[in-house]
């Protein structure tokens, strides 16, 4: 399972590197590429999250509970890029349902390394920097979505803002990865 994983996250941190791209270059080959990226994240990361539950056997329930929302996450992340791509809803539209995606797969990951933190069932490292990449992320993100429009998909990040997130997103790749090395 640690290949699949690696796959997620980088299809993740592909996705993320692609958005950046296109914010910064307004190609849209560079758009259609990213949300291809995140298809495949969305296919690899279920069962990668899937996964997960069973490093905590004795926290079952609560361990369930949290990789209900990365499914939740990474799966409506994939469909409604997919749902995109293939055009049957306009980036906009789908724009508050994708954020809420992503805010259930960085809750995911959240949990998960508090769970690590709390139970040693996978190294202490990763709970700490999934605690830090997702804690750096909430601020960057606050910051940013208090801008009119922004969470709607109607007005753009600016690229500072855009390059905050980015980089705040740099540690989730780092997680996952880390997480792949410890399946």
């Amino acid at each position: 399972m640690g290949i699949v994983t690696a796959g997620a996250g980088v299809a993740f941190g592909l996705a993320l590197g692609l958005l950046g791209a296109f914010f910064a270059t307004k190609r849209e080959v560079l758009d259609r590429l990213a949300e291809w990226s995140f298809v495949i994240f969305g296919v690899l990361a279920v069962p990668a999250i899937v996964a997960v539950v069973g490093r905590f056997p004795d926290q079952a329930p609560l361990a369930w509970a949290v990789a209900a929302a990365g499914i939740v996450g990474a799966a409506g992340l994939g469909l409604g890029e997919l749902a995109i791509t293939l055009g049957f809803v306009d980036f906009h539209r789908a724009a508050t349902a994708l954020t809420v995606a992503f805010v259930c797969f960085l809750a995911w990951i959240a949990g998960v390394s508090l769970l690590a933190l709390a139970t040693g069932a996978l190294p202490l490292g990763l709970g700490w920097l999934g605690v830090l990449a997702i804690g750096v992320g909430i601020i960057v993100v606050a910051l940013m979505i208090r801008q009119p429009g922004v969470i709607q998909g109607e007005r753009q990040p600016g690229r500072i803002q855009i390059a905050g997130v980015l980089a705040s997103m740099v540690g989730v790749v780092a997680w996952m990865l880390w997480l792949a090395l410890s399946l």
